[in-house]
């Protein structure tokens, strides 16, 4: 099934829970703070039936079935830069990554499990012995089949680390009991996002120092499930199309969710009890969304150059020397973005189940370069558009007739036409200088993992090790004998992961 945009619209119609600011909101689909994002997820189904991309936007299974491209499994390099060209049209259609979580966004998430189902059984802690591996194909093949939206939820509440009792009071989410049912959570998830728009949460932990068993919980819940109350911070989305042409189209929403003696079916269980297995597997988890995101961020790069360039030809600055050497910047900062993204595909290797997956030394880099040079590229955007970025008429002043002549002189640039500059200054405006642009810039620093957590976990992988294969070549300079071959803790509980000599992955 190829889900439509009414079809996903009338899934979000359950009686789910969704407080938004202050509000309770009846129906997500209607409600003036959530009724933009919800269309502008619809349009995102509606994108696959859409028969002049039908070859962009689906495939053909090997049952002879047509499916959104999502779900195609790449097996090859060519494959993945298939994969990629699917997310980068959806990237480019919602505003060059105004839209950051979407379901083919957010489902990536759930590859790991499939891939390698057997550590999370294995692992497990308090399953009574249950296979959980057939429960984690099942559900993916049920999110396939139906092309359901599962937004992930992993981030626990920030605590008191100073006192002992910590994670004994913590309000985070854990494992109250068990039956033959499944489990009861009861707790908090403190962050995920576009929760009020999708089907089903997808829970997961970062581990933490002292943390308890009975919070390390792998799995979905419905989020019309009973007991489940979703609350969202204050709505960003501004209600008028004409001023805010990029703010009007929703706001995804950033959110804490409630769990009170929640029953997760064991169907829907995925991993529980180990705080080991939760240190060293599930990063991999994001590796697939990370991948998305290093995509999203270089169309972003690529967005800000075009805008910078529009606004100096209309002003009559694109030829000045300095302005030429600026601009070269966001060039540099758009390529090397993109080099990141094409050497992670060709540095590709096979995952357990055969995905050819990109390799995450590469796009995490890429996306530690992103973090740390995006405020830099923002600030010379605004800053060679000088006052235009926030002096300029709504359109309302504009369609005066007293006023009509007058704005029309003052906005007359180099090309195009004056109101070429007040469209320009609108999507500069909306993406950087408002509270929706800001909640963009600050989604990208904390999605998935800030830059500190990608350097701190790119040092725990064993190829960037003082015994490492980084360090032959240093060795032999030096005249050293090599070291020892046997493996770290992470290399072994996530092999797969790790980048791979590129002789031995062929």
């Amino acid at each position: 099934m190829i889900r439509t945009g009414e079809q996903y619209l009338e899934s979000l119609r359950d009686g789910r829970v969704v407080y938004v600011g202050g509000e309770l909101i009846d129906d997500v689909t209607t409600h003036p703070k959530t009724r933009a994002y919800a269309a502008r997820t619809a349009e995102f189904y509606d994108m696959h039936h859409d028969p002049e991309l039908q070859d962009l936007m689906t495939f053909v299974d090997d049952q002879g079935e047509r499916r959104a491209m999502i779900w195609y499994r790449q097996v090859d390099h060519e494959g993945l830069v298939r994969k990629r060209t699917y997310l980068e049209a959806i990237i480019r259609k919602f505003d060059g990554g105004s839209t950051p979580r979407t379901p083919a966004a957010n489902n990536t998430c759930l590859i790991t499990y499939v891939d390698d189902p057997q550590p999370w059984s294995d692992q497990s802690i308090g399953t009574g012995g249950r296979d959980l591996t057939a429960g984690i194909r099942e559900f993916y093949q049920l999110v396939q089949d139906n092309d359901y939206n599962c937004v992930p939820a992993f981030i626990d509440p920030q605590v008191d680390r100073s006192k002992d009792r910590t994670q004994v009071d913590s309000p985070a989410l854990r494992v109250v009991s068990t039956n033959d049912d499944g489990i009861i959570v009861r707790g908090v998830k403190a962050v995920a996002t576009g929760v009020p728009f999708a089907d089903f949460i997808h829970l997961g932990v970062f581990v933490r120092p002292g943390m308890p068993g009975e919070e390390v919980i792998y799995g979905a819940v419905p989020v019309a499930t009973p007991g489940v109350t979703v609350i969202s911070r204050e709505a960003t989305v501004k209600d008028d199309p004409v001023n805010h042409p990029l703010a009007s189209h929703g706001d995804e929403l950033d959110c804490s969710i409630i769990f009170e003696d929640v029953l997760i079916p064991w169907k829907y269980v995925f991993h529980i009890g180990n705080p080991e297995h939760a240190a060293l597997y599930p990063q991999r988890v994001f590796d697939w969304i990370h991948y998305e995101a290093l995509v999203r961020q270089y169309v972003r790069a690529e967005l800000m150059l075009g805008l910078a360039l529009l606004m100096t030809a209309h002003i009559g600055t694109y030829q000045l020397p300095p302005v030429q050497v600026r601009l070269a910047k966001l060039v540099e900062f758009h390529q090397v973005l993109r080099a990141f993204v094409i050497a992670s595909e060709i540095e590709g290797f096979h995952s357990p189940s055969g995905l050819f997956k990109p390799d995450p030394l590469l796009f995490n880099m890429g996306r530690a370069h992103y973090l740390e040079n995006v405020k830099n590229i923002v600030g010379e955007v605004i800053d060679l558009a000088g006052r235009a970025s926030l002096l300029f008429p709504s359109e309302e002043q504009w369609n005066e007739p007293a006023l009509h002549d007058w704005l029309e002189q003052l906005h007359t640039g180099a090309t195009g036409r004056p109101h070429d500059r007040v469209q320009i200054s609108r999507a500069i405006r909306d993406l950087f200088l408002t509270d929706w642009g800001d909640r963009l810039s600050t989604f990208e620093q904390f999605n998935g993992s800030p830059l500190l957590s990608i350097r701190t976990l790119t040092m725990k992988r064993a190829d960037i090790s003082p015994t490492g294969s980084i360090a032959d070549l240093a060795r032999e300079v030096c005249g050293l004998s090599a070291e020892s071959d046997a493996k770290s803790a992470y290399e072994s509980q996530a092999e797969y992961a790790r980048r791979l000599d590129s002789a031995a992955a062929r």
